[in-house]
């Protein structure tokens, strides 16, 4: 009976991690209209320069080319009419930087909501999907959202530092900033970052899990995944709610333990270490793409139709975030 108990408690708990609102979008993908073809080209212009133009791009073995790539971000948001704040730090001797854009918020202004991604790259590896796509998708939406009115405050910032032998160290440039709002007392109410979003399969097999979430989910990675944590799984649902009412397109989501340490893996986690409710938005990385930290990761091998989709879902969801009621 114990024994019993248990099972049905642990599937229980199982069943509240993976339970989202709404229904992932099955079938074929609506028509391509003139806006989503634009949106493709906007992305694919990006990491193009990203990975083709600049390639490797990280402190310890290209450091001029970091700096290069945090010239090219803060040039496109100058050129969009942003007003870009740099958080510059040293690590060995290169100083590092985060580069902020900020929205005032209307009624809430004190509430904030971050959109990032990293832009930094492992060695050997010119990242057109790790990270080039979540910086062109931060690029795109900080567009789109320029001299919007929204009732909470909204920062789209660009992160350095989130590869190894950096991440989850206090170099991390994501965790520079999660301190430094923590230390202002800032009142952040959601953190997004997009990590690795530009890969989409519809072979079966083509999606891999770490046990035991391949019981659970899809063998197919044809998907958008919202990650979270439990202490903020309310965020998570907040967030793929909004997703699937605006955007036909395949959604998975789950708030999962962090004993669960695949869930921590990219500029969300230090959030959490300083209390701020964050996620992950991701194809899963390299429990999809076969590229994922090679020298293989290049700009043909990125599906921009479909990641065009991810971001214009995004649109919606970070309207939801930054409206009171």
């Amino acid at each position: 009976m114990n024994k019993w108990r248990l099972f049905l408690d642990c599937v229980a708990a199982a069943w509240n991690m993976i339970r989202m609102p709404g229904k992932s979008h099955r079938g074929p993908l609506p028509p391509q209209d003139d806006r989503l073809l634009a949106l493709a080209s906007e992305l694919r212009r990006h990491v193009t320069h990203l990975a083709d133009e600049i390639g490797e791009r990280n402190v310890r073995y290209r450091p001029c080319e970091l700096a290069q790539t945090a010239e090219y971000i803060e040039a496109v948001l100058v050129g969009d009419g942003y007003m870009v704040q740099r958080q510059e730090y040293d690590v060995d001797g290169t100083i590092c930087v985060n580069l902020e854009v900020e929205i005032s918020g209307t009624t809430h202004p004190d509430e904030i909501v971050i959109i990032g991604a990293h832009y930094d790259s492992v060695a050997d590896c010119p990242a057109a999907n790790d990270n080039g796509s979540g910086i062109a998708a931060v690029l795109s939406l900080a567009r789109t959202f320029f001299d919007s009115q929204n009732d909470r405050t909204l920062r789209f910032v660009a992160f350095v530092n989130e590869e190894e032998p950096y991440g989850h160290t206090e170099q991390m440039g994501s965790w520079v900033y999660a301190r430094r709002c923590r230390q202002r007392e800032e009142k952040v109410t959601a953190m997004l970052t997009l990590e690795t979003i530009g890969c989409y399969s519809n072979t079966p097999g083509s999606q891999k899990y770490p046990r035991p979430l391949n019981l659970f989910y899809p063998s197919t990675g044809n998907f958008i995944a919202f990650v979270g944590n439990t202490r903020y799984g309310q965020l998570v649902r907040q967030v793929v709610r909004s997703f699937r009412q605006s955007e036909q397109f395949p959604s998975q989501a789950g708030a999962m333990p962090e004993a669960m340490s695949d869930i921590g893996r990219s500029d969300h986690w230090p959030f959490w270490q300083e209390g701020y409710p964050a996620l992950m938005v991701t194809d899963t990385a390299p429990f999809r793409y076969a590229h994922y930290h090679t020298p293989e990761d290049t700009v043909d091998k990125i599906d921009f139709a479909r990641t065009a989709r991810v971001v214009r879902g995004l649109q919606s969801v970070i309207r939801t975030l930054v409206t009171i009621g």
